[in-house]
C-alpha cells in the first residue's frame, strides 16, 4: 500500500477512535447505570468530549456539620476502551470530595464506587468539616479496591486549606494555605511546623502560603498517614486560631524553638563544613595518604549529596520566635458576595456543535 494512502487510513483510523459519542453508543454507556436508578443528564453532558454526566442524587445527612449533600456521577471516555467514572459529592456549604476509578467496563466502575460509601470521604474535626479524595487503584483485581489519597480540603477561619497528595511517591507533599476572605490576613511561618519534624515553615505566595509535608511509606499506608496528618493539622489550626496569638507563643515555646534549630541546620552544618576545611588546611599529611585523598574528594561528594536531596532544605539565618503583641489573629473579613455574572462575548458560534447541550443537538 502506498505510503500516502496508509498514512490516510491511520488518520482515519485514530479520528475514529476519538469521534463524538453517538446515540448508538450512549444508550450502551448509560444502561448499567439506567438500571440502578441513575438517570442520564443530558443538558450537562458533551457528545464532542465523550463525557456523560447523570443527574444529581441527594443525601440527607453524611455524619459531618453539613446537613445534606449531593452527589454527581461523570463517566468520561477520552480514548479506546478506557473509561473514567468520577463521583463528586458537594456538601451544602460548598465544600467537595472526589473518588475517581479507571478501567474498560462502565458496570463495574460503577460496582467499585458504589462500594465506597460517601460518608468515607468526609470527617469532622474540631467542628470543621474536611473532604478527602481519592483514586481507586487495582479496579481490575479480585482484591478489595485500595483507596489512594490524591486531595485533601478544609477551610478553618476562613483559611482553606489544601493537601496535593498527588504527587511523585517518595517526594515531600505539597499543603497551601489560601485565604478565603477580604482584607489582610497576617500568619505565623512556623504555625503548621510546630507540630512536628515533617512539617516545613510556611513560605509566603502571591495567593497565600506554601508548605511541604514528608510522606512516608507505600501505600495504603502513606494515603492513611497523610489523611491523619491532615486532621491534625486542621485540629491544630482550629484550635490555635480560636485562641489569642499570645497563647500560641505561650503554649508552643519549646515547639517553636524547635523549630528555629531545624531551620539553623543546613547554615549550621555549611559553616561547620568551612571550619573543618579550615582546620585541615593546618594539618600535614603525606601525598600519598589515604586521607589525604579521601579529604580532597569530600568537598565535591558532600556538594553532589546535598543537590541530590529530594527536598533541599533553604540556607537561611532562621528568625527567632517571638510573643506576638496582637490580641487577636488577623483574618481580614469575611469576603464580599460575588457579582451577578455578566455575558461575555467568547467568540464562538452559539449553533456550533460544541457549544450547543446534548439534547438540543440531537433535537
Amino acid at each position: 500500500m502506498p505510503d500516502h494512502l496508509a498514512a490516510y487510513f491511520a488518520g482515519s483510523s485514530r479520528d475514529a477512535a476519538v469521534h463524538p459519542l453517538t446515540h448508538h453508543e450512549i444508550l450502551s454507556l448509560i444502561a448499567p447505570f439506567t438500571r440502578r436508578g441513575r438517570q442520564a443528564d443530558l443538558e450537562a453532558s458533551n457528545r464532542s468530549e465523550r463525557r456523560l454526566c447523570f443527574k444529581p442524587v441527594e443525601h440527607s445527612t453524611l455524619g459531618v456539620t453539613s446537613g445534606s449533600a449531593q452527589e454527581v456521577l461523570t463517566l468520561e471516555n477520552t480514548r479506546g476502551k478506557q473509561f473514567r467514572l468520577i463521583r463528586t459529592v458537594t456538601l451544602d456549604h460548598g465544600l467537595a470530595a472526589t473518588l475517581q476509578v479507571d478501567g474498560d467496563d462502565p458496570d463495574a466502575l460503577l460496582t467499585k464506587i458504589e462500594s465506597i460509601a460517601p460518608q468515607r470521604q468526609f470527617r469532622s474535626i474540631e467542628g470543621v468539616d474536611v473532604a478527602f479524595s481519592y483514586q481507586l487503584t487495582n479496579p481490575d483485581s479480585r482484591e478489595p479496591p485500595m483507596l489512594e489519597l490524591t486531595r485533601g480540603v478544609a477551610t478553618v477561619a476562613g483559611i482553606q486549606v489544601v493537601l496535593k497528595a498527588d504527587t511523585v511517591k517518595g517526594y515531600p507533599v505539597a499543603i497551601e494555605l489560601t485565604p478565603d476572605v477580604a482584607g489582610p490576613v497576617d500568619l505565623p511561618d512556623d504555625l503548621l511546623a510546630v507540630i512536628g519534624w515533617g512539617w516545613s515553615p510556611l513560605r509566603k505566595s502571591r495567593g497565600g502560603w506554601n508548605g511541604t509535608l514528608k510522606a512516608r511509606g507505600r501505600e495504603p499506608q502513606r494515603s492513611r498517614e497523610l489523611e491523619m496528618k491532615m486532621e491534625k493539622a486542621v485540629g491544630h489550626m482550629a484550635r490555635t486560631l480560636a485562641q489569642p496569638p499570645s497563647q500560641f507563643h505561650e503554649t508552643l515555646r519549646r515547639a517553636r524553638w524547635a523549630v528555629t534549630f531545624r531551620r539553623g541546620i543546613p547554615l549550621l552544618f555549611f559553616i561547620g563544613l568551612m571550619a573543618l576545611a579550615g582546620g585541615l588546611t593546618m594539618i600535614e599529611m603525606p601525598q600519598d595518604s589515604i586521607w589525604n585523598l579521601l579529604l580532597m574528594g569530600a568537598p565535591p561528594l558532600l556538594l553532589f549529596a546535598a543537590f541530590s536531596m529530594r527536598d533541599t532544605p533553604p540556607l537561611e539565618i532562621p528568625p527567632l520566635p517571638r510573643r506576638f503583641k496582637t490580641d487577636a489573629w488577623q483574618l481580614g473579613s469575611p469576603a464580599a458576595p460575588a457579582m451577578a455574572a455578566v455575558p461575555v462575548a467568547t467568540g464562538r458560534d452559539p449553533t456550533s456543535p460544541a457549544s450547543t447541550p446534548v439534547s438540543e443537538r440531537d433535537a
